[in-house]
């Protein structure tokens, strides 16, 4: 019996282990696949829920292994990737308490709070876990890839055809909008291919590797998203570069081929092309930059008016039309926009964003948790033994790099199923820096 009561906790930390590795796993693949039939709320409320869903699993599995006996998880206080986040945490909540609408805030604070729940249990599991945690989000995104590829081939539409709206819209996979599969498709694809770097150019795995990464090229081209092929294209661009600059710039000029041929051969991106050319010529800026400009202009008065600390988390779009009308006022051509009766939920610009609603703190926060996250690949051995070691070196810089240029011209902070596959990726360059 004395020996059965040693082994208690010992038993009770296993299955503490096993619980939350499976719910990483299961939230990995899972949350880009979850949706609900009701056009009004089809993909981002129940991804959101999920990840919270998620969080608090892992909280109750946590708690009652420590109640049963297990010991308290003990984090390593002297280790940056473990204060920043919570340092940020914590100004996140400050920020809620200095909010211009708290309600709002304290919604954002939760999703935050969800977030760094499972990214440290994903790096708590990663160290001792290996391939399915970067298999099971490759997996998914394939499957929305796949869906992406036939929705704009007009092979099948799951979801039915709406004749009023354009057929690119309803391509929504089970992500949502181009905008979000796009970002999405970018980050999964940076994964695949930093799982093909870490291997020799002999190993047969690589075909497979190969052939994943093709097809979510094909379906990030497909969506035609300008950002979120930029933004890749930057990415991959440094992850070549860490290995070899001739390499590099061979892929570059390459990439560029393909560009031109892409605006020669395929209507959507030529017809894109010579608008912005037409824009450029005509400063229509607010055209160009899909009538967001006015939203930009709003989120920028933000930031004058609360520079320190915003207006608050979440609270963007409960000032917005306040700070519209003086946008307008100052760029009197905003009257005639489109969007003129639009009320903007996002800024589409997460730059804009963290300093509209967190002020010079919040962006601060942005800013240091990427710059951590890129710097993660100048510590992280390039030729350890482990290709787990080689796989958080060859990925965390570009996936910084990634997120930086997709927030030019999107939200992925606000984006459940973008934050949660980056965030998870992420915690792969932690737990894995050092084995």
């Amino acid at each position: 019996m004395a020996t059965t009561r040693a082994d208690w906790p010992a038993r009770i930390e296993r299955w503490r282990e096993r619980a939350t590795y499976a719910l990483v796993l299961a939230g990995a693949l899972a949350l880009p696949l979850v949706y609900h039939r009701d056009p009004t709320a089809m993909f981002r409320l129940p991804k959101a829920i999920f990840l919270r869903t998620e969080a608090m699993l892992i909280v109750a599995v946590t708690l009652a292994a420590i109640i049963a006996g297990a010991p308290i998880p003990r984090p390593r206080w002297r280790e940056l990737w473990v204060w920043l986040p919570l340092t940020t945490l914590a100004a996140f909540g400050l920020l809620t308490l200095t909010s211009t609408n708290r309600q709002l805030s304290l919604d954002a604070l939760g999703s935050a709070v969800s977030t760094a729940i499972v990214f440290f249990a994903t790096v708590a599991v990663a160290r001792t876990r290996g391939w399915l945690l970067v298999a099971a989000p490759v997996a998914a995104a394939v499957i929305n890839a796949l869906l992406v590829i036939v929705e704009e081939t007009n092979l099948w539409m799951p979801f039915g055809v709406h004749p009023a709206v354009p057929h690119h819209i309803q391509c929504t996979a089970l992500i949502g909008n181009p905008n979000e599969i796009g970002g999405y498709l970018g980050a999964a694809t940076l994964a695949i291919l930093a799982v093909v770097a870490t291997r020799d150019a002999g190993d047969r795995r690589n075909l497979r590797g190969i052939l994943i990464a093709a097809v979510l090229i094909v379906a990030l081209i497909a969506c035609q998203t300008l950002t979120a092929i930029v933004a890749f294209a930057a990415a991959a661009f440094f992850m070549m570069m860490m290995a070899s600059w001739r390499n590099a710039v061979r892929a570059t000029a390459a990439a560029v081929i393909v560009a031109v041929l892409l605006v020669a051969l395929v209507a959507p991106f030529r017809t894109r092309a010579s608008s912005m050319v037409y824009w450029i010529r005509h400063g229509e800026y607010n055209a160009l930059a899909t009538e967001r400009f006015t939203a930009f202009a709003a989120a920028w008065s933000m930031f004058a008016d609360h520079p320190i600390t915003g207006v608050g988390p979440g609270a963007f779009s409960w000032q917005y039309f306040d700070y519209k009308i003086l946008a307008e006022q100052r760029y009197p051509s905003l009257r005639d926009a489109y969007s003129r009766g639009t009320n903007f939920g996002e800024v589409h610009n997460d730059h804009l964003q963290a300093l509209a609603e967190g002020g010079a703190i919040g962006y601060a926060g942005f800013l240091a948790l990427t710059g951590v996250l890129g710097f993660l690949s100048l510590t992280t051995p390039a030729r350890g033994p482990d290709w787990r070691q080689r796989f958080a070196h060859r990925l965390a810089l570009p996936l910084a790099v990634f997120w930086i240029v997709l927030s030019i011209a999107q939200f992925p902070m606000e984006t459940t199923v973008i934050r949660a596959l980056v965030v998870h990726l992420a915690a792969f360059c932690v737990g894995w820096r050092r084995l």
